[in-house]
């Protein structure tokens, strides 16, 4: 209160020049900080403003490359789905021996072993692991494409070993795999 009452007894004291004199720098202080925080915020909100509106163009962007991908693995599941359905009843093993017996190569199978996988995406993997043997390689790059030609089949891995029984011929290891739709429960 004391404080007061001396600004009001100086303030009284002025003359009236000086009076409006410090009536002026006080409001043109006044001003001048006003518009330095009126500055400050419309300077942060145009900050803001503009991350904002990049944040929403790469979000743009991103949604429409995951919709593009969305769509193409529904596409392939639909593909998918479709050749599937041609064959309800494919066997791979009955495949596989099959193959080899139009492509004169039952003889050089030794061993064959089947296994099944389940796959998260309603799925089930049927893989088919096989020994030939005594094969040279214009008979397994023939093979190789005949499985490839196959929607249905797909090659997984492949390992060639130089033979040690015959001279200029290669032990095969390859594994084939298919898929199956997941059997619903009650089916």
């Amino acid at each position: 209160m004391e404080f007061i009452n001396k600004l009001r007894l100086k303030i009284e004291g002025l003359e009236r020049k000086d009076f409006y004199k410090y009536l002026i720098i006080v409001l043109v202080v006044m001003v001048t900080v006003m518009g330095f925080f009126l500055f400050r915020y419309y300077s942060n909100v145009w900050s803001l403003r503009d991350r904002l509106e990049d944040i929403n163009e790469t979000r743009e962007v991103t949604v429409k490359s995951i919709l593009k991908r969305m769509n193409k693995v529904e596409q392939q599941r639909k593909h998918v789905n479709d050749v599937l359905a041609k064959e309800k009843d494919f066997k791979i093993s009955w495949y596989f021996n099959d193959l080899l017996k139009k492509q004169n190569l039952l003889d050089k199978k030794m061993t064959e072993r089947s296994s099944e996988v389940t796959l998260s995406n309603n799925y089930t993997e049927l893989i088919l692991t096989a020994q030939l043997s005594g094969m040279n390689m214009r008979e397994l790059c023939e093979l190789l494409e005949k499985i490839e030609k196959n929607e249905r089949v797909y090659a997984k891995s492949l390992e060639i070993i130089r033979s040690t029984k015959a001279p200029k011929t290669i032990e095969v290891n390859v594994t084939i795999a298919t898929l199956q739709p997941k059997l619903k429960a009650g089916k």
